[in-house]
């Protein structure tokens, strides 16, 4: 290898160790090696033209990195942290409500509020005498429009009466409202409500089933280090 072969690669090193930290962490030394590996078959192939056109894509390539870099960092520190996102707990020192059926009070209970394009997909699920159980997942889409009540497959959910209907509002920041009806009869009506400090969520759930009235009534703290999250 010639020392003006020898020489680019060392140019192509250093300039390869210019591009930001987070991009170097994905590749890590791949783009130091592509280097080592591109500029002698380069040179013999297309000589200088070829080195020209690969230094200068290289050069291109490195102010674009840097701003994309910076931009996403901008966007990190500008973007508000949705109040509703995320994993929560049921406090087992609050008092709380719970007449469902004849099914006993469980002894944890979570719920998990994911963000979509539309709304919230929300999941409940916890510990009931030893064993673990969930809940249907719901869509909330508050935007205050009836839709039919359906599952997440487009489908109708087994056990409510035909034609049940749903809709969703979000009152304020804090606050999302979720209720379902029949021809004029009330199946369910949640209210879900996030403390001014973003550490709490009452959730309040009343309505009539299959065998007879419910309400739920349940405070919830936020879980710190999501168990969805890595």
């Amino acid at each position: 290898m010639s020392t003006f072969v020898r020489g680019c690669c060392r140019a192509y090193r250093r300039i390869a160790r210019a591009f930001p930290h987070q991009y170097r962490a994905i590749c890590g030394d791949g783009l130091e090696q592509l280097g080592e590996d591109l500029v002698p078959r380069v040179w013999q192939q297309q000589g200088v033209v070829g080195l020209i056109r690969l230094f200068g894509d290289l050069a291109l390539r490195l102010p674009c990195e840097h701003v994309s870099t910076w931009a996403d960092r901008l966007r990190e520190a500008t973007m508000a942290d949705d109040v509703f996102e995320g994993t929560w707990r049921a406090r087992q020192s609050e008092p709380s409500v719970w007449k469902v059926d004849d099914r006993p009070a469980p002894q944890q209970a979570y719920l998990r509020f994911e963000p979509t394009d539309t709304g919230y997909l929300m999941v409940a699920y916890g510990v009931v005498n030893g064993q673990a159980c969930a809940e249907r997942p719901q869509m909330i889409i508050a935007d205050g429009r009836r839709r039919p009540l359906l599952d997440l497959s487009g489908r109708p959910v087994p056990g409510l009466p035909a034609g049940a209907m749903t809709f969703g509002s979000r009152p304020d920041p804090q606050t999302l409202e979720l209720r379902s009806e029949v021809d004029g009869q009330v199946l369910g009506a949640g209210r879900y409500e996030v403390s001014a400090d973003g550490k709490t969520l009452t959730v309040t759930n009343k309505g009539s089933g299959p065998k007879g009235s419910f309400e739920v009534v349940m405070v919830l703290e936020r879980v710190v280090r999501d168990p969805y999250r890595a």
